[in-house]
C-alpha cells in the first residue's frame, strides 16, 4: 500500500517535470521572458530538494527491509517489497538528474538573454558614438564660419559650409575607421553585422 503511494508520487513528479521541459520552440519564446525563467528555476530547485529528501526516505526504507530479510520468516515477500522500493529509488534518482539538467538549461537561457541584451547595448552605443563623431567636424566648421554673415543660412556662400564640412566628416571617419581590409573582408563584416542585427531584432 505504501509502495503504491510512492508510485503515485513518482507519476506526479513525472508530470510536474514535463511542464518545465524546453522544446526548441518554447525555448526561443522564453528568451524574452526572464521573469518566467527565474520562476521556473526556483520551482525546479524546489523539486530537486524534494527529490533529495524523498531519496533519503526511500533508502531508509530499503535499509530497514534489508534488516528484515535476515529476521523475517517470509523472506520472499520482503525481497519482493525491497525490489519495489529499489525501483522507486531508481526512478527518483532518474528524475533528480533530469531536474538538474533542466536547471542548467534554464540558466543557459538566462545567460543567452543577458548576452543578447549586452549585444544590443553594444550596437546602440556604437551607433551613438558614430552619431556624436559626425557632429565634431560640423561643429568645428560652424564655429569657424560663424563670424561671416555670407556663410550663414540664407547667405550667398551658405553652400561653402557643406563643401567644407562634408569632406571633413569623411576625413574624420577615415581616420577613426581606416580601410585596412580588402573588399571581400569588408563585405564579410557587413554581412556579419546584418546577421547580428537580425538576431538582436
Amino acid at each position: 500500500m505504501v509502495a503504491a503511494e510512492w508510485m503515485t508520487y513518482l507519476e506526479l513528479l513525472y508530470h510536474s517535470i514535463k511542464q518545465y521541459e524546453y522544446s526548441p520552440n518554447n525555448a526561443v519564446a522564453a528568451l524574452g521572458q526572464i521573469a518566467i525563467l527565474n520562476a521556473d528555476i526556483y520551482a525546479l530547485q524546489q523539486w530537486t530538494r524534494r527529490c533529495t529528501a524523498t531519496a533519503h526516505k526511500i533508502h531508509y526504507v530499503i535499509d530497514f527491509l534489508r534488516c528484515r530479510l535476515t529476521e523475517d520468516d517470509d523472506k520472499e515477500y520482503s525481497a519482493l517489497i525491497t525490489e519495489d522500493y529499489k525501483h522507486i529509488a531508481s526512478g527518483i534518482d532518474t528524475y533528480s538528474r533530469r531536474l538538474e539538467t533542466l536547471v542548467s538549461v534554464a540558466t543557459s537561457l538566462i545567460q543567452a538573454i543577458d548576452s543578447r541584451r549586452s549585444l544590443t547595448e553594444t550596437i546602440n552605443i556604437s551607433r551613438l558614438t558614430y552619431l556624436a563623431l559626425s557632429f565634431i567636424p560640423l561643429t568645428f566648421v560652424s564655429g569657424l564660419f560663424s563670424m561671416n554673415d555670407n556663410i550663414a543660412p540664407g547667405g550667398k556662400l551658405f553652400g561653402l559650409y557643406f563643401a567644407v564640412s562634408v569632406p571633413l566628416c569623411i576625413i574624420v571617419f577615415l581616420i577613426v575607421c581606416p580601410p585596412t581590409s580588402t573588399p571581400a573582408v569588408l563585405a564579410a563584416r557587413l554581412w556579419r553585422s546584418r546577421a547580428i542585427q537580425n538576431f538582436v531584432v
